[in-house]
């Protein structure tokens, strides 16, 4: 029966790829890859000789929810040609990765056997090379256009993750997008919470093993002001009140045996 596995290929190039997700690379009938390095591209088509980018389907369409749509289509028309297919996305499969995401959904939908294998994210990477442990203070995070749009709900007593911060407002492919005038209404946004002073770290995964992320920490008052990519992700830390107690009658209900 045919199947469909998802993987993904971590943030650094060919380092993060689990050892699982090595051997569907090899064995699987047909392979098929979206990624942004050449170096990973290459050592794919060298572990299985049935590789096929998706590269010439990205960014074809003004609006990417119409290239996304082409992708989930284009895997399943795959799938139903038969046999053991495996996508390979960067990063984590199921992290900004919409297409293959609900090409495995469906497939599941109709019968298929269809999975994902964990992979290593950009937040992964932030939580170590930040020394952040989100199990402390708690952890929110959400893609920065749409926390802005929708006005999300949060707590500044918690870390908050922002995603895709250097494209805040982006809703197409325009690769000469510029995002300053947004991220200043940013700002305004998390200036009603925060003070303009409170310390915020633009950050980046390094990509390459040996490599060192980009940490760039300034004050939330100067961010829209600083230089980032599309792969920049702003992580605020949580607002402490050192006088604050946990609730009395939760702790009440907990500790009565």
């Amino acid at each position: 029966m045919s199947s469909l596995t998802l993987v993904g290929s971590g943030i650094k190039t060919i380092s993060h790829i689990s050892k699982e997700a090595l051997v569907y690379i090899e064995k699987s009938d047909k392979v098929f890859y979206l990624i942004n390095e050449p170096i990973l591209e290459e050592w794919i088509q060298k572990q299985n000789e049935n590789t096929t980018s998706l590269n010439h389907l990205y960014g074809k369409e003004p609006k990417r929810e119409l290239t996304y749509e082409k992708l989930t289509a284009y895997i399943l028309e795959q799938l139903h040609q038969g046999g053991n297919i495996c996508v390979v996305l960067y990063g984590h499969p199921c992290v900004f990765a919409e297409p293959g995401l609900n090409a495995v959904i469906k497939a599941k939908q109709q019968g298929y056997d269809a999975k994902v294998l964990p992979g290593i994210s950009a937040e992964d990477c932030l939580f170590a090379d930040l020394l952040i442990d989100p199990g402390r203070y708690g952890c929110q995070a959400f893609e920065a256009t749409d926390f802005l749009a929708y006005k999300k709900q949060f707590d500044i007593r918690s870390y908050l993750i922002l995603w895709q911060i250097g494209v805040v407002g982006r809703l197409s492919h325009d690769i000469t997008f510029d995002s300053r005038k947004n991220t200043a209404v940013l700002v305004d946004y998390l200036t009603e919470f925060y003070p303009p002073d409170h310390q915020v770290t633009l950050y980046e995964a390094a990509l390459y093993p040996h490599g060192e992320p980009t940490i760039n920490t300034l004050p939330l008052s100067q961010l829209s002001q600083a230089k980032m990519s599309e792969i920049t992700t702003l992580c605020i830390p949580p607002v402490l009140n050192p006088d604050e107690k946990p609730d009395p009658e939760i702790l009440q209900r907990l500790t009565v045996g």
